[in-house]
């Protein structure tokens, strides 16, 4: 069981880096652009490329090393392996009584907006 949830600490750590890494990535695009960075400086693109591999790299690296990171990750995947998850049908029960709900409110608010817009043009 422990090599199951380190597997999935280990997939969490690759998917934050990568969202880091691509977050950045789109930043140094965005400066580029702005800076007209592509006309000033030689290969550019694959400069910031290497960039954002480079900070994917560390980003896993001092999270994967990380004595903290690794003792918190273990310990959310713990509790996410003792919830009590719904059953499908409990899971369809629940998605109709929010999509009625959500009608309702719909028709009540639009009926409102209705009201209000006939208020107000018979005031005004």
């Amino acid at each position: 069981m422990e090599t199951q949830r380190q597997k999935y600490v280990n997939l969490t750590f690759v998917v934050f880096a990568a969202l880091v890494a691509y977050i950045l990535f789109s930043f140094f695009d965005w400066i580029s652009a702005t800076y007209d960075l592509e006309a000033r400086v030689k290969n550019v693109d694959v400069i910031i490329q290497v960039a954002s591999v480079v900070l994917f790299g560390v980003a896993f690296g001092v999270l994967y090393k990380s004595d903290k990171s690794q003792q918190y990750a273990n310990e959310v995947m713990a509790e996410l392996f003792r919830v009590t998850w719904p059953t499908p049908s409990e899971t369809w029960r629940a998605t109709i009584v929010v999509i009625i709900m959500v009608l309702i409110a719909g028709v009540f608010l639009g009926g409102l907006d209705v009201f209000c817009t006939w208020a107000l043009k018979w005031i005004v």
